[in-house]
């Protein structure tokens, strides 16, 4: 009996050992160069990760959306999607105690590491949140949630789901904000995923094991041009790209038309760049759903006339910084394109940033705040005069964060309304 009981408690012990040991955290998995794989839907419970590694790769301004304010104790992760599904994950911390972050991003090639570093990538999702001991502490993606992004400060513990495609792969960024953590679990939940091809009975063994799956189809998108004061139709060129690559020749072009239909590629994006005159250029983003389901999209034209006010929501800015996000490319280069169309149009740009009620310390920062708006207002118009507009024809002023369209914002919807660019008609 003894010898028995020696027994179970050497293997009891060797299952401790190596459940201890089976979701290790190493000190080079701080580092997005070295992250973890998730090879299947769970891993953990681990130990807890300390310090952020040879390079802080996610960092940024207190109040951004996009990145931690630094990384405190990180971990890397890196998982490849199983199917086209909806995607929702779970970290569960071991401790309430412990208050974890994450932001995940969409891996693009060998520079990915880099690129993050440098800032040259935007996240698809993260919650910065504080922890809610009431649920655990617990932090993720959840089909229940509505916001993308979620910035630091009281707020909601999950982000939205996000659909993924078979085969892509995803870089999970996970930072606990304290020292000498408990370690945690993360949980990936895939839903609504792709089904196989209905099989007819009559069909053989052999058939069946060689059955392949529904590919997703395409979108129909149909567009609707209409002047943004009256709502009326109005005729306009309008011209389709990838959104990588919106400076080629276009997927699709249409001339002179108030509406018109494309089929586009699912759970793809694109740029609708659209022209008419007597009116701004407009370019607008647009992602097809996974699903294939058909999208309607009203694009809104503003008129030139002297007081006209255009706002451009989609210049953006890296958190804190006046550098431009690669995706603002497409709406500077309309602005550009009106004011070569025509010559005698004078503008003035005016610059917002976000800084709503529920931030903490907003109210402590409007004189960085006023900085950062007239120095991405004159980012705009610097950008202006390097692709040959006259600056005799334009001037530039920011207005901090005194005209947010949303003071109390709390969704990223609503943020990136505050955090605009502004471009007002002073002459014609």
């Amino acid at each position: 009996m003894r010898v028995l009981f020696t027994s179970i408690l050497a293997l009891l012990l060797g299952l401790q050992v190596f459940c201890q040991t089976s979701f290790q955290i190493k000190p080079e998995n701080a580092d997005c160069s070295k992250p973890i794989e998730i090879k299947d839907t769970l891993f953990g419970p681990t130990n807890a990760p300390s310090g952020f590694g040879s390079m802080m790769e996610v960092s940024g301004d207190k109040h951004s959306l996009y990145a931690f304010e630094k990384e405190h104790n990180t971990v890397w992760y890196f998982f490849r999607a199983k199917n086209d599904c909806l995607l929702e994950l779970e970290i569960v911390p071991v401790s309430i105690n412990d208050d974890y972050d994450f932001v995940l991003y969409k891996y693009t090639d060998k520079n990915f590491c880099q690129d993050v570093a440098d800032k040259k990538i935007q996240p698809v999702r993260t919650c910065i949140s504080r922890n809610d001991k009431t649920n655990g502490s617990k932090t993720g993606l959840s089909a229940k949630a509505t916001d993308e992004f979620i910035h630091s400060g009281p707020g909601a513990s999950y982000s939205k789901a996000i659909a993924v495609r078979k085969g892509e792969v995803y870089y999970l960024c996970v930072d606990n904000v304290y020292p000498n953590g408990k370690g945690h679990t993360v949980i990936l939940h895939y839903s609504g995923c792709k089904a196989p091809v209905a099989v007819n009975k009559t069909q053989t063994k052999t058939q069946v094991k060689t059955t392949t799956t529904v590919a997703p189809k395409n979108t129909i998108v149909t567009l609707k041009v209409v002047d943004k004061d009256t709502q009326k139709p109005i005729k306009a060129n309008l011209k389709i790209f990838d959104k990588n690559k919106s400076d080629t020749i276009p997927l699709f072009k249409y001339d002179s038309v108030a509406s018109c239909k494309a089929t586009l590629l699912p759970n793809v994006s694109y740029v609708v760049k659209s022209e008419s005159g007597g009116y701004f250029d407009n370019a607008r983003d647009i992602k097809t759903l996974a699903t294939g389901d058909p999208i309607t999209m009203k694009i809104d034209m503003s008129s030139i006339k002297v007081g006209q006010n255009v706002v451009f929501e989609n210049i953006l800015f890296y958190a804190g910084r006046a550098d431009f996000l690669p995706a603002s490319h497409a709406p500077l280069e309309v602005i550009a394109a009106t004011m070569k169309r025509n010559p005698k149009l004078q503008i003035e740009i005016q610059g917002h940033v976000n800084c709503p009620s529920t931030v903490d310390g907003c109210d402590k920062m409007q004189e960085a705040n006023m900085e950062l708006s007239v120095n991405r207002a004159k980012a705009v118009y610097d950008y202006l005069v390097k692709v040959g507009i006259n600056a005799t024809r334009m001037t530039y002023k920011g207005f901090g964060a005194t005209k947010m369209i949303y003071p109390d914002a709390r969704s990223e919807d609503k943020m990136e309304k505050n955090r605009r660019v502004e471009i007002v008609v002073t002459g014609k």
